[in-house]
């Protein structure tokens, strides 16, 4: 090898490398900025590093305390990865436990509560197939006719993917999109097609949460009557 051929040789792995390094803090930067374009529908908003890839907010959107959270999910074999959001309302509900439906499971789901959960139950006609739906502690029923009219037609769409249901407030799941594919593929970088979230994409969720903590304070105070 002559010493022209070895230069040339250290050049391009000098260069490569410094083209990875700023293409991944152009990752970061990306990931950092993601809940940039909808921090502006929450009050006393924060957002913070949350240790994961991606930072965590919280604010108050319509007088309620929400937490967004989104997740990569690289787990899988052979597998695209998924860009999640986790939407989380915070408030008590007078439920004895908790429900939760995870939709097209894969046993993947790391974030999902359901592998934890005591028992399975079989959810009325009127419910999407193509899921998994749970209760804990066993036996425990909640009106569901209520939490499927407040869901509305959410729990239809192709991106839904988990509703959780417990005494401490609601969670939704959300497919936002994939990952770059020829990135992944050839850098597996984790660079996702949609790097922001958009008002337009959460505003739903966050009305649909807000829906059905408010189904089961009415059906409970229903009961009391």
């Amino acid at each position: 090898m002559t010493l022209a051929t070895m230069a040339a040789l250290l050049l391009g792995g000098g260069l490569f490398a410094w083209w990875q390094r700023r293409t991944q803090q152009q990752f970061r930067d990306e990931r950092a900025a993601v809940f940039d374009d909808c921090a502006g529908m929450f009050d006393a908003v924060s957002v913070v590093d949350s240790g994961a890839e991606y930072p965590r907010l919280s604010g108050r959107y319509d007088g309620a305390q929400f937490e967004l959270q989104a997740m990569l999910d690289h787990v899988g074999y052979r597998k695209v990865p998924s860009l999640w959001l986790s939407v989380t309302l915070r408030t008590p509900l007078p439920v004895g436990g908790s429900f939760d439906l995870l939709m097209r499971p894969q046993n993947i789901e790391f974030w999902s509560a359901s592998d934890s959960m005591d028992e399975r139950i079989d959810l009325p006609a009127d419910w999407p197939v193509h899921q998994i739906a749970k209760v804990s502690p066993a036996g425990l029923r909640l009106p569901l006719n209520a939490l499927r009219e407040a869901a509305g037609s959410l729990i239809d769409v192709p991106s839904f993917k988990e509703l959780l249901v417990s005494p401490r407030g609601v969670r939704i799941v959300f497919r936002v999109g994939g990952v770059q594919r020829a990135h992944y593929l050839v850098l597996r970088s984790l660079l996702p097609d949609e790097t922001r979230i958009e008002p337009e994409l959460l505003q739903p969720l966050l009305d649909a949460a807000l829906r059905i903590a408010s189904s089961l304070k009415v059906t409970k105070l229903e009961r009391a009557a």
